[in-house]
């Protein structure tokens, strides 16, 4: 038998050959390949140190990252447009023009680094300008890192439009290089960068490479010259006819959803149904993942549509906080997420122009996903109380993966017309379905329900007890009977950690009132415990709370000279001590770690030293609440406690009725302080305590005490 001469082709030889093409290309035009693989690197490594940048002035909220995206995609749309008019210029002076700017680019951000010690332009108090959270926002990325971020964004579309006019060939590869790039940078830096090294270093190899990369610039346009080509950017010189109206409205669309859905994923994820720090890296590595796919030809076959649907409708079945379904209903959205946006990308791909239009079509796309985001991010909290935009998103991935459904292929012709109406009455009930979700989650029964910058609050009265919520975290709860609404419930009740502290603190002072500080007011519960002269302050981020607190709880009102200081609690106090005011209090407590807005410059020895500089004595207290399901906060504490030099106490328990794990660690200079019987009769040891090394306002590394759900269908019941 004589043997083929093609050798048989498998799903891993059909790999190695993708792979080998890739490589090929690359090493054919290696210039075009490092510059944009390395401007896209850098474009999404300064993403998360940005993100370290803002934290100590809007307390770790899922909105800070959600907003900052809307401005990386208005930068990369300014990119993208920035690109499309330099190619009306001719080759020499566009590359003139382009590399004076990019010098510039980089002599600021040297300067800046030389004369203030980090690459980010100073604020000016911008951060503290009394502008709404998400504006402050914006403008402080404009003034810190618009400049080069705007800069980096033009590289992948100016060098495609400069590999077609040097090589004649279709760019579409190199996009897929580029989000390769941006996909690496994200990865590696939660597990590579943030564990090994301290912010400052970051920054110094950041800004290195910044200038490796404006080498490859000016090597790559002296290397490879682009033609003299005639005619604007957009126009098409094949023959073929220019796209209009309807493919440009195609390529918005489908670059806007995935966009949209990235954002209402990652909102939902993380305030909705796992508190988990940080969890958008998932989201963002799928999403250019998706893009990575889809622009080397993969993703749009049938099966991709089939398993959109079948996760559509299962994060819809799954929808509706459980904790014991928190896997599956993560999985399912993520899965959703992915093959959703994998798909519209491969359409996106399929509808791609001819490469002399290549740089209009990244106009469009950037377009899209500038306004995804903008809609998700701004408009969707003006509009929905709750996180409805999720299950919307849900509903326009599945009606896309089933009006683009490729029936013809799998069916004859005279079935055809009975495929249509199966679409119109599978689109109608998706219609229908949220809908029906919409009026269900938007018209609970709260006795309270908002939602701002720093996320959903409700209020819920059940069997005589008010509760108040921000997402799915408890944050306070009373009693409605007035005979038991002072006596203080869950996390503060008198065998906590906290109310432990407070009565030792009583029984030692005696007759002298007390002053005491909190970090987090929540519905103000800790007020329970003032008496005649004591002094409460409660530092709290969002002026809402103390509405609420004020409005729906009776703790703070118990409390005449209780006072509440909105804005961070770490710049409040600075802030203080910086006018020669400390706070003097007797006990500090810090309770702002419960959900998935952990401020981590409030965990940091600085902090902690600064903590210090505010209580009366040696002999004062710093309670810190650590209950978390995510996170071993604990170990981070106890770590700090160590290297200061401070004793500590650890009083384990659960709230009333069990439904929550309490856990506080007290700390003092003098060990003195938590020798009371008090305290003593209810320390425990932590189970295990791990090796993290402390935190500082340089260096913190959030994974390294990341405790994940696990991803089964079988997960038991959190007990």
């Amino acid at each position: 038998m004589m043997r083929s001469e093609f050798p048989m082709r498998t799903p891993a030889n059909s790999f190695l050959m993708r792979v080998s093409r890739l490589l090929h290309e690359v090493q054919e035009n290696p210039q075009f390949s490092i510059s944009i693989f390395l401007g896209a690197f850098l474009l999404f490594q300064i993403q998360p140190m940005i993100g370290r940048y803002l934290l100590p002035h809007f307390g770790g909220s899922t909105s800070t990252w959600t907003t900052s995206l809307v401005f990386f995609t208005t930068a990369l749309f300014a990119g993208y447009l920035y690109a499309y008019g330099m190619g009306k210029l001719p080759a020499r002076a566009r590359s003139t023009v382009h590399i004076t700017l990019a010098s510039a680019c980089g002599v600021l951000i040297a300067w800046t680094l030389i004369t203030t010690g980090s690459a980010y332009a100073p604020l000016s108090g911008i951060a503290e300008s009394g502008l709404a959270p998400a504006l402050t926002v914006l403008l402080t990325l404009i003034v810190s890192i618009g400049a080069p971020y705007v800069l980096l964004a033009t590289t992948s579309p100016l060098l495609q439009q400069w590999y077609v006019e040097a090589t004649g060939r279709e760019p579409y590869h190199l996009y897929a290089l580029s989000n390769l790039g941006s996909f690496l940078a994200l990865i590696s830096y939660p597990f590579l960068f943030e564990p090994a090294l301290e912010l400052s270093a970051q920054q110094v190899l950041w800004v290195g490479l910044f200038f490796a990369y404006l080498g490859c610039i000016v090597f790559t346009f002296r290397r490879a010259p682009a033609k003299e080509v005639q005619g604007t950017p957009g126009a098409v010189r094949d023959g073929s006819a220019a796209p209009g109206f309807y493919r440009h409205a195609a390529w918005l669309g489908l670059a806007m959803l995935p966009a949209a859905m990235l954002v209402a994923t990652t909102v939902h994820l993380t305030q909705t149904i796992a508190p988990i720090p940080f969890l958008w890296v998932l989201p963002l590595a799928l999403y250019l993942l998706s893009f990575i796919l889809a622009f080397r030809g993969r993703g749009g076959g049938a099966w991709v549509a089939f398993v959109t649907v079948l996760a559509a409708v299962a994060s819809y079945v799954l929808a509706g906080y459980d904790i014991s379904d928190v896997s599956r209903e993560m999985l399912a959205n993520l899965v959703l997420f992915f093959f959703g946006s994998l798909y519209c990308h491969a359409l996106l791909y399929r509808e791609r122009p001819p490469k002399e239009s290549a740089a209009l079509y990244y106009v469009w796309i950037s377009l899209g996903g500038a306004l995804g985001t903008l809609a998700m991010s701004v408009l969707a909290p003006l509009v929905f109380v709750n996180f409805t935009e999720f299950l919307l998103g849900a509903a326009l991935f599945a009606s896309v993966a089933i009006v683009c459904f490729p029936v013809a292929q799998h069916i004859g012709n005279e079935y055809r017309k009975y495929a249509v109406a199966t679409k119109v009455a599978v689109l109608v009930i998706v219609a229908a379905s949220f809908l029906q979700a919409y009026a269900l989650s938007e018209n609970v029964e709260a006795v309270h329900a908002s939602r701002n910058f720093y996320g959903a609050v409700a209020v819920y009265e059940r069997d005589g007890v008010r509760f108040l919520y921000h997402g799915t975290t408890l944050h306070g709860s009373q009693y409605t009977d007035p005979a038991r609404e002072l006596v203080p419930r869950e996390y503060y009740s008198k065998e906590s950690g906290i109310g432990r502290a407070l009565v030792s603190v009583r029984a030692e002072r005696g007759l002298e009132p007390m002053s005491i500080g909190v970090i987090g007011l929540g519905s103000g519960t800790l007020a329970a415990y003032c008496e005649k002269n004591d002094r409460f302050v409660f530092y709290e981020i969002d002026e809402r709370i103390e509405r609420v607190a004020r409005e729906y709880f009776t703790y703070v009102a118990h409390c005449p000279q209780a006072e509440v200081r909105l804005g961070d609690a770490r710049v409040r106090l600075e802030a203080e001590l910086g006018r020669n005011m400390p706070g003097m209090f007797d006990v500090l407590v810090i309770d702002a770690f419960s959900d998935d807005t952990v401020p981590v410059h409030l965990l940091t020895r600085e902090a902690f030293e600064l903590y210090l500089a505010h209580v009366r004595s040696p002999e004062s207290i710093l309670a810190v609440h650590v209950s978390n399901r995510y996170l071993d906060l604990g170990s981070v504490v106890l770590r700090l406690a160590k290297a200061l030099g401070m004793a500590s106490a650890t009083i384990l328990g659960t709230g009333e009725e069990g439904r929550a794990r309490v856990k506080w660690i007290l700390l003092a200079e003098n060990p003195k302080a938590l020798a009371s019987a008090t305290i003593k009769s209810g320390a425990r040891e932590l189970p295990s305590v791990r090796d993290v090394r402390p935190w500082t306002d340089d260096y913190a590394n959030v994974f390294s005490v990341l405790n994940l759900p696990t991803l089964v269908w079988w997960e038991q019941p959190n007990q």
